[in-house]
């Protein structure tokens, strides 16, 4: 890895990529598919990258001779080794900069910038001549944080209900990690049990430490069901909010089994007891789920309807810091867990006209109105398999199209991309219907043949851009 200047900027990591590309490319032109293979394979692995066991060598060949592979996965290793040094550097901390480096938020915002440019000068294009900016189709789907935020709002207020309707408890839990991965105190001052662990490795810990708990609810055949929320600390530290609905009975169990692999790994060091797990009932005196997680969804989104977050930053400035955060180190900040598939729901909002089945016309007037309690119900309630629900959404595998001219005998699962293709119930099967979606530089691209009118609604806040949510966000 001495070869790689992680401080090179952008243009030096693509000639770097382009390279190594090349390397691979020529190097291997004279061997074998599995020679080349593992020649290539042992090249890549010397920046810390690997190619998954179960890749075909054909397929990972193809991959390992890309420059546009390479790049990916430089680019990814030098943003993300940068700001740990950074990090490292006293940067990121309450007293200098909180969440992220000031240098990781203004490469987030020229990223940004970037792809709205970009989308500005594309259009999608259907087989029959709709044509749609690219714009538009952004901000109509929850790319859109407006739409994120008042989705996940909307999935919170019906999941209440439906746990009011079961005559379940909910509680909100705080879960964070041992003092060795927290960098700096909130003063500025570096944290001398920091063992020099990054962001990543303390999100793979609480994700191992969750992955135990929910293995022990499953064992003990407790059902929980709820929302996981990822936000930092202000030294960038990942932590974990949970809102969790069970049957009062097991609620202190839960706690217990929750608070047990919290304090799992040096639970007796000082401040572990005050800091490390946190859990409160929520109740209707003090305020609805909804206001338990709002703050939470809007200070992880946009900072809308906040004057400041815990620090006393201004919410949206902290807003923006976050997600360039989560967006740097892949950090999936909105989880629901327990609940019916939000894919199916997305799906069904974008189909307009009724469906012959009446079972499934009814699911779909279900989502096109934002009733999700009507839809967890109508989709056989929580914690059940796919293979349960009475309405599932079946994908059609479709090759990539750098993958287009290999034999498909030579392919694994990774060169396919899902596409909804089909919605099953249990009397019938409807088709989703293809348009045939282009993405075009230009409308003077299509010639002769004019644009037709873009069929549907004009474009509203909701989800998949066809609409309206009512959420309360306060």
């Amino acid at each position: 890895m001495a070869d790689l200047n992680l401080s090179n900027d952008i243009s030096e990591l693509k000639m770097f990529a382009k390279q190594k590309a090349l390397q691979c490319l020529r190097d291997t032109a004279h061997m074998s598919t599995e020679a080349a293979f593992h020649f290539c394979r042992s090249k890549f692995s010397r920046y810390g990258f690997s190619i998954p066991d179960d890749m075909s060598q054909t397929e990972a060949l193809h991959l390992l001779r890309s420059e546009k592979f390479w790049f990916k996965k430089i680019k990814t290793l030098a943003t993300q080794k940068m700001e740990e040094v950074r990090r490292q550097l006293d940067l990121i901390n309450q007293a200098k900069s909180a969440y992220c480096s000031v240098d990781r938020l203004k490469q987030h915002q020229w990223e940004k910038e970037q792809a709205h440019a970009f989308m500005e000068n594309k259009w999608f294009c259907s087989a029959n001549g709709e044509l749609i900016s690219m714009l538009d189709a952004y901000n109509s789907n929850v790319s859109n944080p407006k739409i994120r935020r008042a989705e996940l709002m909307v999935r919170v207020k019906g999941t209440e209900e439906f746990s009011k309707l079961q005559g379940d408890c909910g509680w909100f839990y705080t879960l964070t990690t041992p003092s060795k991965y927290h960098s700096h105190y909130k003063s500025g001052k570096p944290n001398p049990k920091h063992q020099k662990l990054s962001v990543k490795d303390a999100s793979e810990y609480l994700n191992s430490q969750w992955r135990k708990a929910r293995a022990q609810f499953d064992r003990e055949e407790i059902n929980v069901y709820g929302l996981r929320v990822v936000e930092p600390h202000h030294d960038g530290t990942p932590h974990w909010h949970l809102m969790l609905f069970m049957p009062p009975e097991k609620a202190l169990r839960v706690t217990e089994i929750l608070r047990h692999y919290a304090m799992e790994h040096e639970g007796n060091e000082n401040g572990a007891k005050n800091s490390r797990f946190k859990a409160e009932q929520i109740k209707d005196e003090k305020g609805s789920a909804q206001d338990y997680i709002a703050k939470y969804i809007c200070k992880n989104i946009d900072g809308e309807y906040l004057d400041t977050d815990k620090y006393g930053n201004d919410a949206k400035v902290a807003a923006s810091r976050i997600t360039a955060w989560a967006s740097l180190f892949k950090i999936r900040q909105f989880q629901f867990f327990g609940l019916p598939s939000v894919s199916l729901w997305r799906q069904l909002r974008r189909i307009d006209g009724k469906i012959e089945d009446a079972g499934l016309d009814q699911l779909r007037l279900t989502a096109d109105s934002s009733d999700w309690l009507a839809y967890i119900i109508m989709m056989g309630g929580n914690n059940k398999r796919k293979a349960e629900r009475p309405f599932i959404l079946e994908y059609e595998k479709q090759i990539k199209a750098m993958f287009v001219d290999i034999d498909p005998k030579l392919l694994s699962n990774y060169a396919y991309n899902n596409k909804p293709r089909t919605i099953l119930s249990v009397t019938s099967k409807y088709l989703i219907a293809d348009k045939g979606w282009k993405l075009i530089s230009s409308p003077a691209e299509l010639g002769d043949c004019p644009p037709a009118p873009r069929d549907g609604r004009a474009v509203e806040p909701g989800s998949a851009g066809h609409r309206r949510l009512q959420a309360d966000t306060r």
